[in-house]
């Protein structure tokens, strides 16, 4: 069965345990915890010499507030998501399990949590991931196709490198490294893209590593007239070999 994203709404609980987690996140591959402080500019007051409790405290009370405010904009978008996604749900699930010649993640359903977040995170063992409101429809695609894609190139992964532990999947390990650079050469590829009709991006921080070369260079193996099983294996070696052993990323 072709797995389906179904947008839900975030529940007040859920949005605050995402705000607590994000506002002290902060690695040199994302900055989850400026963007959150940027989209909760109340918590800029926070004292540095706050405790952990208090500092939970705060944003409680100022997500609670905000949530309270503008809880309507969460049910409109879910509609309005849904609407969107549904077009291309079909298609882009088929077109991605054949790009990486995997079959269907197991799950008939992806649940997509709609709430108030500067950053969407997903949960890669069950299969869900949230995001924010009021995307625009090329905002919003890119979003599913970036995250849906995660959970099939790790499914793809697996496969080919049953030896690397779970827990590298996620940041800051090489594998979580490589299946957030290869968002742009894939989501890019015209198989691809004719469906989705947008371009997508990695993070910023990794068009920077080499000057440009380290994305370059991965475009090129993904364009080459190879197995996708042999472009996921020469890149993986690519960064591991060429980059990640002079600790670059």
């Amino acid at each position: 069965m072709i797995p389906k994203v179904i947008f839900k709404e975030m529940s007040m609980e859920e949005n605050i345990e995402i705000i607590k987690w994000a506002y002290f996140e902060n690695t040199p591959s994302s900055d989850v915890s400026y963007y959150t402080l940027e989209y909760f500019s109340e918590l800029k007051e926070i004292k540095k010499s706050a405790s952990k409790d208090e500092i939970y405290q705060k944003i409680e009370e100022v997500v609670t507030n905000f949530y309270h405010e503008y809880n309507q904009e969460i049910k409109q978008n879910v509609e309005r998501y849904n609407s969107i996604w549904n077009s291309i749900n079909d298609k882009y699930m088929n077109a991605i399990s054949k790009y990486l010649n995997v079959g269907y993640i197991e799950t008939k359903e992806i649940v997509a949590k709609v709430g108030f977040l500067p950053i969407f995170p997903r949960d890669l063992d069950e299969l869900s991931f949230s995001v924010g409101t009021n995307l625009d429809e090329d905002s919003l695609i890119e979003t599913v196709v970036h995250e849906v894609l995660h959970f099939f190139w790790f499914k793809k992964f697996k496969e080919l490198f049953p030896l690397i532990p779970r827990k590298e999947y996620d940041s800051p390990y090489l594998a979580w490294v490589y299946s957030e650079i290869i968002v742009d050469p894939i989501l890019n590829s015209k198989e691809i893209k004719d469906i989705i009709g947008v371009t997508s991006k990695a993070y910023d921080s990794f068009y920077e590593l080499e000057d440009g070369m380290v994305i370059a260079t991965l475009r090129e193996i993904y364009r080459e007239e190879i197995r996708i099983e042999e472009k996921i294996e020469k890149g993986y070696e690519y960064l591991k070999e060429k980059v990640y052993k002079n600790k670059k990323l």
